[in-house]
């Protein structure tokens, strides 16, 4: 509990701060890239974060603004626990390395669906727009 304490605070630090949000988008971004491409869980996992931070990157760019301050909160809060090293279950561990990365992007993916699917319709419109 005391790291999830320490994890949440940072988050909220983070998403107080365009630079340190830039900079964990790098850290997550970069971690994904080294995400196994042959586990249909980690492709899901994966999945899951590349819609996160398209919001925050929407969010910080100013051309999407459509959910609150608490759901960004959240984002980042996800974000921060997927590239802290030291996890309940430290990733490095085969198998089970990400499941606790896993369960709190779900977690709180759930509890954005509607964040999420209101951003992807708005990503649809862009995409209609651009052609």
């Amino acid at each position: 509990m005391e790291k999830t304490k320490k994890i949440w605070k940072k988050a909220k630090e983070t998403a107080g701060d365009k630079g340190k949000i830039k900079s964990t988008l790098s850290v997550a971004g970069n971690k994904l890239k080294s995400l196994a491409e042959n586990s249909n869980e980690l492709q899901e996992l994966k999945s899951k974060l590349e819609i996160l931070i398209r919001m925050v990157q929407a969010h910080l760019a100013g051309e999407y603004r459509a959910f609150p301050v608490s759901s960004i909160i959240l984002i980042v809060f996800a974000l921060v626990y997927f590239v802290t090293p030291m996890d309940l279950i430290p990733d490095f561990i085969p198998a089970l390395g990400f499941t606790d990365d896993a369960s709190v992007v779900f977690l709180i993916v759930k509890k954005l669906n509607r964040d999420i699917k209101k951003f992807h319709l708005w990503e649809e419109e862009q995409m209609e727009q651009a052609d």
